[in-house]
């Protein structure tokens, strides 16, 4: 350990404490937590054979955030593995089991080599990989299993249990025959008892089952995650989750696509019920159904699935590299991946207003943009070395908008809607004097096609052998090889 994690450790113990909670009447969580406050104690641990707590006052568990902080730089791979809070607390009952008895003027270099040792080994046990199940809101139908990366989407009736030590039988329980099951009711009520009633997912994946049957989430994410202590773990499956939802989003454009989610996320309802009334004129009452890829069959889901492999493919690489964190490019994989997280969330809104602020925030998250000036700089350079279209070209002919006209209208609504200089609760986007407004639409298909091509780009960047890991880098490179190609006679 360094001189500065030695003296953070001995302020660390410097400030522990222990005290005894023993009464007359057992605690309370209320109680406990009053007589920690009480005693300026926390990150806390209760030994209950001699009924003691052990903690830290507020400048020693602020001394193990700090040394925490140096075990996981910015730069490091231990910054991926673990927040500083969930290391603190190891940290913390790693002290309280090896210098518990210690003062911090009697501890030597073996004592500071023993911790060391053992964030290290805490640290490398989390090298395994970690396979998440998250339930999501997707097609109606029953299809075949499909990946993105390091995400595959199975629906619930092939999920594949077996992978996960969960016999068929145990997952999809059969009930016994009519009168077997009547007498064993009969024979339950009788004994006083509660009749217990079979429920696919057995002991483990019950709940979770039941959670995806309430929320209409009959599709299973499995996701690998590398790397993680368990908090980071599951956090880090829920955003792949979203950002492959996001994948599916961006092949998959139709309107209704805008409900897909993850069940413990934004999940909206797939139907909902309205009931109002003109006073003297009786009620109305509708019923609509929200869910997601009403309008398409089975075989034309699995076909355009198929067509959209490629890209769902070069989306699937993103999102590996960047939840490895092995990436060549980690920065561009990064980016992309943020912004389709972005992307996802800007669909899930239903207020424009609040959907378009999401949608440029995606675009400047993709093209590093760092202020207004430099959105609307990075905006026009990624429609030249994208698509060939200068500022002045015309974005969708003949429709008379221009490049340089959408990108202002774009960045000037969501700077509007920000600042409040337009209201969010309103149906209309503002726009720049002069200029034409921009509409949803517009800033959702313009999105789309900078993720897809940002995507493909990429790869194409990776396979020419390019090493910069800047936005400036990809572009200025996307639209020389651009240019290039357009050189070259057609035959």
């Amino acid at each position: 350990m360094t001189p500065n994690q030695i003296a953070l450790a001995r302020d660390a113990l410097n400030g522990m404490k222990t005290i005894s909670v023993s009464a007359a009447e057992q605690h309370n969580a209320d109680s406990l937590s009053e007589v920690l406050r009480h005693n300026d104690i926390q990150s806390a641990t209760v030994n209950l054979r001699n009924m003691t707590v052990t903690g830290f006052s507020g400048d020693g568990n602020e001394a193990i955030a700090g040394l925490a902080k140096t075990f996981r730089t910015p730069s490091g791979h231990n910054s991926y593995k673990s927040s500083n809070a969930t290391l603190s607390k190891f940290i913390a009952g790693e002290i309280i089991r090896l210098w518990h008895t210690c003062q911090p003027a009697s501890l030597e270099a073996e004592d500071f080599e023993q911790l060391q040792r053992s964030v290290d080994d805490w640290f490398a046990e989390l090298a395994q990989v970690r396979q998440h199940v998250v339930p999501c809101t997707l097609f109606p139908f029953r299809l075949a299993s499909f990946g993105i990366g390091p995400v595959t989407f199975h629906h619930l009736h092939n999920f594949p249990m077996e992978t996960f030590g969960c016999a068929r039988d145990e997952f999809w329980p059969k009930d016994p025959p009519p009168w077997k099951k009547w007498m064993r009711n009969v024979w339950t009520a009788v004994q006083g008892g509660q009749v217990a009633n079979l429920k696919p997912g057995g002991f483990q994946f019950e709940k979770l089952v039941e959670l995806a049957v309430q929320r209409h989430a009959y599709w299973m994410a499995v996701v690998d995650v590398p790397g993680r202590a368990m908090p980071e773990s599951s956090s880090t499956a829920d955003v792949a989750t979203d950002i492959a939802l996001a994948a599916v989003q961006l092949v998959c454009p139709s309107g209704d696509m805008r409900n897909i989610a993850r069940a413990t996320g934004r999940a909206a309802p797939i139907w909902r019920a309205d009931v109002s009334q003109i006073q003297g004129k009786g009620l109305m009452s509708s019923v609509q159904n929200l869910g997601p890829a009403l309008d398409y069959s089975p075989d034309f889901i699995v076909q355009h699935l198929d067509s959209s492999k490629p890209l769902l493919e070069s989306m699937g690489r993103r999102l590996g590299a960047y939840l490895a964190a092995t990436s060549a490019l980690p920065n561009l994989d990064e980016a992309w991946c943020n912004a389709a997280y972005w992307y996802h969330e800007a669909l899930a809104e239903r207020l424009d207003t609040v959907a378009v602020a999401k949608l440029e925030t995606a675009m400047e998250v993709l093209l590093g943009a760092e202020s207004v000036t430099g959105s609307k700089k990075r905006l026009l350079e990624g429609f030249e070395a994208l698509f060939g279209l200068q500022k002045d070209g015309q974005v969708n002919p003949p429709n008379p908008v221009t490049v340089d006209q959408l990108v202002v209208a774009i960045t000037t609504a969501r700077s509007r809607i920000l600042h409040g200089t337009w209201p969010t609760l309103h149906f209309d986007l503002p726009t720049a004097k002069g200029k034409p407004t921009v509409a949803y639409s517009d800033v959702e298909f313009l999105t789309r096609m900078l993720l897809l091509n940002f995507s493909v780009q990429m790869d194409a960047y990776q396979d020419a052998g390019q090493t910069g890991d800047t936005t400036e880098a990809l572009l200025s490179w996307a639209n020389a090889a651009r240019l290039a190609a357009a050189a070259v006679p057609q035959p």
